[in-house]
């Protein structure tokens, strides 16, 4: 009975996770608006009845996903902010620089999703509103972290504190993705890259 139970609490999660990938691709090709809930459901595979025994609403919904995206990039960035190996300033230029790979794979399409969503919903949803948010600052405190232990002039912010720096820096990347949107290729980034970091680049 206990296996039984526990195989179906598996299932349910293994639902759950199809959805949430789903959506997530959904949002990055249109947007949330867009994105129907039968088409996510065709696309993951998961029938109508399992989606509302997880989600209560489409809002609901989104809100997952954004915290599951969010949850992933965190992980991401504590990867390369906290690699002891590297020296502090190395840690953040290799943070933005996996993140213009990431954005390199998309073709330099897509963008990012919190970047999406916040310009698509944050001053429409107060429950979005609230989610994204929380994320900026939660991404941004990892990234200032890190920053406590930089030279802050090595990067033209000696007039910020490290929180003032991440939130600066942040700031103009969420621009320069939002630049390359609409390029649809990599100089926004590399003139981030070039600017933050004093360096030619090489591609």
């Amino acid at each position: 009975m206990k296996l039984a139970r526990q195989r179906d609490k598996d299932a349910q999660m293994m639902s759950r996770e199809r959805l949430l990938e789903a959506g997530e691709q959904a949002f990055r090709e249109t947007s949330f608006s867009e994105s129907g809930i039968n088409d996510i459901l065709s696309s993951s595979g998961v029938p109508k009845g399992s989606f509302y025994h997880h989600f209560p609403s489409k809002e609901a919904f989104g809100i997952a996903v954004a915290d599951r995206y969010n949850e992933t990039q965190i992980t991401a960035a504590r990867a390369c902010l906290e690699d002891a190996s590297l020296p502090h300033i190395d840690r953040v230029r290799s943070f933005f620089e996996r993140a213009r790979e990431d954005m390199g794979a998309r073709k330099f399409q897509q963008g990012c999703l919190m970047c999406n969503l916040s310009t698509e919903l944050a001053d429409e949803r107060p429950a979005f509103q609230a989610a994204l948010d929380t994320h900026w600052q939660g991404m941004t405190a990892v990234l200032a972290e890190c920053l406590n232990n930089v030279n802050l002039s090595e990067i033209g912010l000696e007039h910020l504190t490290p929180a003032q720096a991440a939130d600066w820096l942040m700031n103009a990347w969420s621009g320069a993705l939002t630049r390359m949107k609409a390029s649809g290729n990599d100089e926004p980034l590399a003139l981030f890259m070039r600017t933050i970091f004093k360096t030619k680049e090489q591609r």
